[in-house]
């Protein structure tokens, strides 16, 4: 088995508090780079690409440099997904790297017109030293991708001094290239699932261990990123292989479900993710 990308959730902590994210009862805590390597060495027999994202804010973890020294070691290719505050902070870690390819931004996080611009020095600091992807993200539209003045947009349009064919593109089109290797990318809002919340369907198809897994901070490895809270649980990766986990029952049921398109897990019975 053979995933696209693999999350590896290095903390569950954020410098904030974003009313998009989803509310969190579990222990806020870090991955220790011992256990982050336990992970790596495993992990790189299903992929060549790991997400340092789930939930938490990647650059907040305190030894950031051990953990992208150990993917550098391990010569796995990294993406972050940060909300970019703290980014001046880790720029030479990120820059003398040669794992991480690409880092999203989440700039729906940002409301500080001093932070977009902290941001976006930063982006050119590491771009001066690194050719890397950049993607600023911007996931909490509502019915349509319509961007109707938004001060952090209009940064982002100034800075890169961007056309107004440019600028079409970006209020009608979901994806735009804008630089070299840079892009902003627009989508509507999601809805993180919940066992609480009114939706309900025993149909449909995901892409969760299919292309891509989770695992938690504490060793939790779970089917998909949107399983922030580890509602199911199949397995820890301290305690079992990966492989085994894998290849266990529960997994199991999961993808042969989806197979016949059907959800057998109730969180996803209460996700709507698909309708993306």
């Amino acid at each position: 088995m053979r995933f696209k990308k693999i999350y590896i959730e290095i903390t569950n902590k954020c410098n904030k508090t974003c009313s998009f994210c989803s509310k969190s009862s579990r222990k806020k805590e870090e991955m220790s780079p011992t256990n982050f390597e336990t992970i790596i060495k495993q992990v790189k027999g299903f992929t060549n690409y790991i997400y340092l994202h789930v939930k938490g804010e990647p650059l907040l973890h305190s030894e950031f440099e051990k953990i992208i020294k150990i993917c550098d070691e391990n010569d796995i290719k990294v993406n972050i997904t940060t909300n970019g505050t703290l980014l001046s902070k880790q720029e030479e870690i990120i820059a003398n790297s040669k794992c991480i390819r690409q880092i999203n931004i989440s700039i729906h996080s940002i409301k500080d017109i001093n932070e977009i611009n902290n941001i976006l020095d930063s982006v050119k600091n590491i771009r001066n030293m690194k050719d890397i992807y950049i993607v600023y993200r911007y996931w909490t539209l509502k019915e349509n991708l319509i961007l109707k003045e938004n001060p952090v947009l209009d940064r982002i349009i100034n800075y890169y001094n961007l056309s107004n064919e440019k600028q079409q593109e970006i209020e009608n089109q979901g994806n735009i290239k804008i630089d070299d290797h840079t892009y902003i990318n627009k989508d509507i809002e999601f809805n993180w699932p919940s066992l609480n919340n009114d939706v309900y369907d025993e149909t449909g198809y995901c892409y969760g261990l299919k292309t891509h897994i989770a695992i938690l901070s504490d060793g939790t490895v779970v089917p998909c990123c949107l399983d922030a809270e580890g509602i199911i649980k199949l397995g820890n990766i301290y305690e079992s292989t990966l492989e085994e986990i894998l290849n266990n029952e529960r997994t199991s049921n999961i993808i042969n479900a989806f197979k016949d398109n059907k959800r057998y897990e109730n969180l996803c019975k209460h996700c709507t993710f698909k309708n993306r």
